[in-house]
């Protein structure tokens, strides 16, 4: 479930990045009801609550993909799917998942091995701004993966874990009274609870 960011101004406006709910397939639909906000999470750097997160994609490449979607061409949706989930640098998709442990799995708390300080973002977002991994080429199981169109905006965040380190992981458990970290999490979980909501600042918009 990788990630691009980029500091560049978003040239996009969001209706621009918004799916014609009407002409994409169902299966990709992210969820049965279109009224509905969705709740999402994503690991990644710190310091996105006011920067859009943005694909590194150029646009002209993410108008391509929401054409692809919208038309439904299975072939090709699977092709941009696995793109993304390979890590290629310019994926016009932006990963988010509706389970913090999955999400965590994506900003480790471990800083000895990661140079990089990251969080996780809770994000509220129409089903209309993204496509679920019908899929499963991002392995994410019954935590699904959604896929974002070109960017995730500010007012889109809702809320950001504040300490995110190894006592405070989504993936903390108890084995036999000792605490320990999950390699992975369990991909059978459909969890969508953050372990201490005390631990999140939660943004008014």
């Amino acid at each position: 479930m990788s990630f691009s960011l980029s500091s560049i101004e978003n040239p996009f406006k969001k209706r621009e990045l918004t799916f014609d709910y009407s002409k994409v397939p169902e299966k990709y639909h992210a969820t049965e009801n279109s009224e509905d906000i969705l709740i999402l999470y994503k690991g990644a750097l710190r310091r996105y609550e006011t920067p859009v997160f943005l694909s590194n994609a150029i646009p002209e490449e993410i108008n391509k993909t929401k054409k692809i979607i919208e038309i439904g061409h299975d072939e090709l949706i699977y092709e941009l799917f696995n793109k993304h989930t390979i890590n290629q640098k310019d994926t016009p998709l932006l990963s988010a998942t509706f389970n913090p442990e999955m999400a965590q799995v994506f900003a480790p708390t471990n800083h000895l091995y990661e140079r990089e300080d990251k969080t996780i973002y809770q994000i509220k977002i129409e089903p209309n701004r993204c496509v679920v991994d019908y899929y499963d080429v991002g392995k994410c199981g019954q935590s699904k993966e959604l896929l974002i169109l070109g960017a995730i905006f500010p007012k889109e965040i809702s809320a950001v874990k504040i300490i995110n380190d190894d006592e405070h992981s989504e993936l903390l458990e108890d084995y036999n009274g000792v605490q320990m970290i999950k390699r992975m999490p369990d991909k059978t979980s459909s969890n969508t609870e953050v372990k201490n909501p005390e631990n999140w600042n939660y943004i008014l918009q």
